[in-house]
């Protein structure tokens, strides 16, 4: 499977995990879908940002009204992430890091702590599983 065509089906699936939270979002508890995705997606190739951002625009807009939820914070991640690959090289401990500053907007826009940690939990496994992917590709 090609690169492009990997980032297609991430992109299908994130639209499907939108449709998921927008449709029962309010009923159960659980995780955001779509976010814990684009955001596992970019740790695992930060080349991934120019079709990443477009996506996390369209999670703002769907899920919290606002262009300007998670949109900022996933912006700069690209950025932070190669100066920090640049100083220390790749490593996980680094991306530990920018994991915690991308989940952190989920904070201020309406989570619970519990439905934070619940995203937070779920990058992990989908990050390590999209590395896998992007690797055998290679």
């Amino acid at each position: 499977m090609s690169p492009s065509l990997w980032s297609l089906c991430i992109v299908i699936v994130t639209g499907f995990c939108l449709i998921v939270s927008w449709a029962i979002g309010g009923i159960v508890h659980q995780p955001d879908w779509a976010f814990a995705l684009l955001l596992a997606a970019l740790l695992a190739r930060r080349r991934n940002w120019p079709w990443i951002l477009p996506c996390v625009f369209v999670h703002d807009a769907m899920l919290y009204w606002t262009p300007l939820g998670c949109l900022p914070v996933m912006a700069v991640l690209p950025y932070f992430i190669g100066k920090i690959d640049q100083r220390l090289g790749a490593g996980v401990p680094q991306r530990l890091i920018a994991l915690g500053i991308g989940v952190t907007p989920l904070l201020w826009l309406s989570h619970d702590v519990g439905q934070w940690l619940l995203t937070a939990l779920l990058i992990v496994p989908l990050w390590f599983l999209l590395v896998r992917g992007y690797g055998r590709l290679a």
